[in-house]
């Protein structure tokens, strides 16, 4: 764990996702949860020794499942965009069998951890802009589209550090199966305009970083925009953009990841682009 400025933490050491923690005088506010059981019975444990109060609310940054599966070992209310809160309100009184198949597929050495978890509620959601002040932190969460509609970033303006979830992943790859690639890169320009004034910029998966991680992300997906949109442009089918996985494989590293599970999410996120660039010419 990582102290990035006095009272707010970050750990990017658990797999799958990066969590973060903000100190308060009315305890710690969590910023997603480790996307396994044991990971985040752990980085609660922390969080309890860390402060004398219990987490006073946690902050979840999208809906995937390797971002909400864990939360009700933080035991905290939820505040999240609202997209996120309907899909949590979808789902019954356990998380659906297909969010712990995906987490599983990723990393199936980790996959017996999973089980059905309990669905904890959000108890505050939003659109735009939500602004909230605990103790003497300000506390500023923005709805910013990026790989899903619901991704929103956490600001403390007064540290000048920025939580900005899946929008940004330093050496992984950019996964696109439910965004929209022009919003994410219109994100990314504002997260690069944003990145002079900031200490620190806390990535979904990867690294603390600064403005340096943004390009090789947008060019990733401007390219991958311009290399389906030729493929359209010569009367290709959808199915055939499969031809370029080696090419997107071969931009970032693996990073452990079962090859065939991340040429499927390459493939799924040319299909997305393909979709989106037919849309916006019909």
């Amino acid at each position: 764990m990582e102290e990035l400025a006095p009272g707010i933490f970050a750990e990017t050491d658990f797999v799958g996702v990066n969590v973060g923690a903000i100190a308060t005088t009315k305890g710690i506010i969590a910023v997603d949860a480790p996307s396994f059981p044991r990971d985040a019975r752990s980085w609660a444990l922390t969080l309890h020794r860390m402060h004398h109060y219990a987490v006073h609310k946690t902050v979840l940054t999208d809906f995937h499942g390797d971002h909400i599966l864990n939360t009700r070992w933080l035991n905290a209310p939820i505040t999240t965009h609202q997209l996120t809160a309907e899909r949590f309100y979808d789902y019954d009184k356990r998380f659906p069998g297909f969010l712990l198949e995906s987490l599983s597929q990723r990393y199936p050495e980790r996959g017996r951890e999973l089980g059905n978890s309990p669905v904890e509620r959000p108890t505050v959601s939003f659109t735009g802009k939500l602004t909230f002040f605990s103790g003497n932190n300000e506390i500023v969460l923005t709805a910013v589209p990026g790989p899903t509609p619901s991704n929103i970033w956490v600001h403390l303006p007064q540290a000048n550090i920025l939580f900005v979830g899946d929008t940004l992943m330093v050496d992984t790859h950019p996964l696109l199966t439910e965004g929209n690639s022009t919003q994410w890169i219109a994100s990314l320009n504002k997260l690069e305009a944003l990145a002079p004034n900031l200490l620190a910029i806390v990535p979904g998966r990867g690294p603390i970083c600064d403005g340096a991680a943004i390009a090789p992300v947008r060019d990733y997906l401007s390219h991958m925009r311009e290399t389906v949109q030729e493929h359209i442009d010569a009367g290709k089918t959808e199915e055939e953009t499969a031809v370029y996985i080696p090419e997107f494989l071969a931009a970032f590293p693996t990073n452990d990841l079962p090859l065939n599970w991340l040429k499927r999410q390459i493939k799924s996120s040319l299909a997305q682009v393909y979709l989106e660039l037919k849309l916006e010419t019909s």
